[in-house]
């Protein structure tokens, strides 16, 4: 199954060791999973967490290495304009056409509201706990 996480989590992943992380580390180690990104999706986050997080530049590159590592970089092909909004979310709808993914995780209400993209499923990161238990168990 492939998975696009939205920046939201990446985010969550690294500035706390919770539900996100958790999220992160799972999907990787399972061959179940392929996590999708894009360059799109990297460099809005380099931005994010410098300016909103004012992490470090080398602590981001960092980041990002380690995460180009574990995911399948893709090259955006057709733009989108659902989310009118935040037009940047529409970067996560992009990128799960582009990687022919199955499911986008967000944090994000307008993706969440969608539901649905193309026969891309969207979901909040805590449904997965009863979307896929054998992998992601409720956190107590």
């Amino acid at each position: 199954m492939k998975i696009v996480l939205d920046t939201n989590i990446y985010i969550a992943a690294g500035l706390h060791d919770g539900f996100s992380a958790y999220i992160v580390e799972v999907i990787t180690e399972s061959s179940e999973f392929t996590i999708i990104i894009s360059e799109e999706i990297l460099i809005e986050l380099d931005q994010k967490l410098k300016n909103k997080f004012n992490w470090l530049q080398e602590d981001i590159d960092r980041y990002i290495k380690g995460l180009t590592k574990i995911c399948e970089l893709i090259k955006i092909g057709e733009k989108v304009n659902i989310v009118t909004r935040d037009p940047d979310d529409n970067k996560i709808l992009e990128c799960a056409l582009a990687g022919n993914a199955d499911l986008i995780v967000t944090l994000d209400q307008d993706l969440i509201k969608l539901k649905k993209f193309r026969k891309i499923g969207i979901i909040h990161p805590k449904t997965l706990s009863w979307t896929f238990p054998d992998y992601f168990k409720k956190s107590n």
